[in-house]
């Protein structure tokens, strides 16, 4: 299902990311995948109809039943109960619950199941236990037991594939359930009063027992002011704790400054003592009269600066500096004793040990009384469980034995009655039904609906899973880049033939064209060098080359260049455009370039051949001397595969144009080609998307 809309219906798309989703975006992977859609949506349907073919009639019989408020329902005042007390009430709700739970019960079911016969009602599975257990499964299933909105009235329905077997399978149960509710609600005796009472006493004497025991092992009294006593007397001796603790901080501190002070007194200090005159002043006076004496009889016999006379003044000079530097007075005695202020601190020292040390004794004591209360404590709290169960306990079997004991002359009396009356009433007993369903309708719908979620989810994992590309927005949102043109998809039969006056574009139109060279002059020149080069052959990148030159030059009229890179036979362009009955002719300025039809167009020879090697710095050369005779030059450089002529000439270039076909040129291979040119310093102007198909019908198409 390949339609083709023609090729004046087109999309529009804009170059940027994060587009819009348009019901054509939605549609298109719907007739794409088609297919598989298709059979995703029949499996479900064909084993949907199957299930319908083979499906069996099903015949539902129904009884109702009205719960009245019977004896079984009333409270019944315990003797030595408060006349004027509250008594508990049953509302509707509890009583219907109740008679649908015995009504639902197991063993009513499988007793029902016994009476009328288990192969009787599900022949295929089997006696015994093991068949038991799966009637009663399937019985689950079957059996409905529901209270009508609002009311006292109780609905049982049953589906079996048999009519008969229903009707009877609900009339039976419903005779057994009233049967089975009066034996239930009749269980009571004057033995099993008796046995309760006398077994109420054995409990009540034994908690009285255990009582008595965990008291008198702990010594307690009344549990709870044992525990409020304990806790007081915890209180006051932290408290004590805590102010000895500050007393002996406040000892130990005053003894420690009081150590401190006796290290520092002297034990000893002087108390008196006895000063003379130095002994040298006095030797060195004597010594000084007799020099005097010797210099005056010297000076009256010779003359001044007589030897003599100068030394004996040199002596006398000498003495009287050192009579004058030596101490006038001299310790002869002197008397030591004690220390009165180190005594003192000593005094106080031992007063402030003796004072701490009482203190930490009164604090150890207090210590140990503080843990024997924690003790205490921690054994009450350890065995106050237990207590507060045995006295909660003996607390409720006193009440219950009262309880008993008063009732039990009142339970005798009443178990003279059979037991309670039946306030049952079947409103309508269970007829055979004549009405089947099958259910066909609903099989079909939840086959379709199954099919259809199919169908969808197969659709998006086929459009997510895809390595190919079919719509422009799959170009733009999978590689990044811009769709500057989307080419539909032409028969041969239907294409243009070109003209020997003058060549037309076969693939692109003219729009098409303008918006592609338009890239090359949103560049700072208005003009430069476009390389259109795709990732692999086939995907008509020398088309799309050849019709952007026709469009440059003829329609634009610009002079323009079309470079033959490497073509994959040993013709290239310029042959072909000479047997499609172009003429070309060689121009003096270079040895390569042939002019079309004396027009702006020229083409060049063949450039390379496959396995052939061109420098970087060839290519530059070659490019940048034709750039001031051509404003365009389109480059047809060839596949990525075959050759990186395309990852030469890209960096050579002011744009470049990649060129993917629709539904088989793979994303990664297109991905890997922008990558490599962007890397090898080239600039990837947009994406041509060629040969692409239109999978919605044209009447579709156009209405969405």
């Amino acid at each position: 299902m390949t339609d083709q809309t023609p090729t004046d219906v087109r999309e529009r798309r804009p170059s940027h990311q994060g587009l819009t989703v348009t019901i054509r975006d939605l549609a298109t992977p719907v007739f794409y995948h088609w297919r598989k859609a298709l059979i995703a949506l029949l499996i479900p349907v064909l084993l949907a109809l199957a299930a319908a073919t083979f499906a069996k009639p099903v015949y539902t019989a129904q009884s109702r039943l009205l719960i009245l408020l019977g004896d079984e329902y009333v409270f019944r005042r315990s003797v030595g109960d408060d006349p004027n007390g509250g008594l508990p009430t049953f509302d509707r709700a509890q009583i219907v619950h109740a008679e649908m739970e015995i009504l639902g019960s197991r063993e009513l079911r499988e007793k029902t199941l016994t009476d009328i016969g288990l192969a009787r009602v599900y022949p295929k599975i089997g006696d015994g236990a093991v068949g038991m257990n799966r009637a009663l499964e399937q019985l689950d299933r079957d059996l409905s037991i529901q209270n009508v909105p609002q009311s006292n009235t109780i609905e049982v329905r049953l589906r079996h594939g048999d009519p008969q077997v229903a009707a009877d399978f609900v009339n039976r149960l419903v005779r057994s359930y009233i049967a089975n509710r009066r034996e239930i609600f009749q269980r009571s005796d004057s033995a099993a009063v008796t046995d309760q009472q006398r077994e109420l006493a054995d409990q009540l004497a034994a908690t009285e027992s255990q009582i008595a025991d965990l008291s008198n092992r702990y010594a307690i009294g009344d549990f709870d002011q044992e525990v409020q006593a304990v806790q007081q007397q915890q209180t006051a001796l932290t408290a004590q704790v805590a102010a000895q603790s500050q007393l002996i901080a406040a000892a130990a501190a005053r003894a420690d400054r009081l150590s401190d002070q006796l290290r520092a007194a002297n034990p000893e200090i002087p108390l008196n003592t006895d000063q003379t005159r130095s002994q040298q002043v006095t030797a060195l006076t004597q010594n000084l009269m007799l020099l005097r004496e010797r210099q005056r009889v010297a000076a009256a016999r010779y003359a001044a600066d007589y030897p003599l006379v100068v030394e004996l003044n040199r002596q006398i000079a000498d003495l009287e500096g050192q009579i004058a530097a030596a101490p006038q007075s001299q310790t002869d005695l002197v008397r030591s004793g004690p220390n009165p202020v180190r005594q003192q601190i000593e005094t106080q020292l031992a007063t402030t040990r003796g004072e701490l040390a009482g203190l930490r004794a009164g604090k150890a004591q207090v210590d140990q009384a503080l843990s024997n209360s924690r003790t205490r404590l921690a054994q009450l709290v350890e065995i106050g469980p237990r207590y507060r169960e045995l006295v909660r306990q003996r607390t409720l079997t006193e009440t219950a034995y009262r309880s008993v004991a008063g009732n039990a002359e009142d339970t005798r009396l009443q178990n003279s009655i059979a037991g309670a009356n039946a306030n049952v009433r079947v409103i309508e007993a269970a007829q055979i039904p004549t009405k089947a369903r099958t259910g066909r309708m609903l099989i079909l719908a939840a086959g379709l609906l199954v099919g259809i979620l199919a169908a969808l989810a197969v659709i998006i994992v086929s459009a997510a899973a895809s390595p190919v590309m079919v719509t422009p927005r799959d170009v733009e949102s999978r590689l990044r880049n811009p769709v500057l043109a989307a080419v539909p998809l032409m028969d041969d039969e239907n294409r243009t033939l070109m003209p020997r006056w003058r060549p037309l574009p076969q693939r692109l139109t003219g729009d098409d064209a303008a918006l592609v060279l338009r890239r090359l002059r949103e560049t700072p020149s208005g003009s430069g060098v476009m390389v259109v080069a795709g990732p692999e052959d086939g995907v008509g990148v020398t088309s799309i080359a050849l019709d952007l030159a026709i469009a440059s030059a003829f329609r634009s009229g610009v002079p323009t260049l079309l470079i033959d890179a490497e073509p994959i036979a040993s013709d290239g362009i310029a042959l072909g455009l000479h047997s499609a009955g172009a003429q070309l002719t060689k121009i003096a300025s270079s040895p390569y370039v042939l002019q079309v039809e004396n027009s702006n167009l020229h083409v060049t020879t063949p450039m390379a051949r496959a396995g052939s090697n061109i420098s970087e710095a060839r290519w530059r050369t070659f490019i940048d001397g034709l750039r001031p005779l051509y404003p365009v030059i389109i480059i047809d450089a060839p596949a990525l595969h075959r050759s990186t002529v395309a990852l030469l000439l890209a960096p050579l270039a002011e744009a470049s144009v990649i060129v993917v076909e629709a539904e088989e040129t793979r994303t990664a291979v297109a991905a890997n080609l922008i990558e490599r040119i962007t890397s090898a310093g080239g600039k990837v102007a947009g994406v041509i998307l060629n040969m692409r198909s239109f999978h919605i019908p044209r009447f579709i198409y156009s209405r969405i």
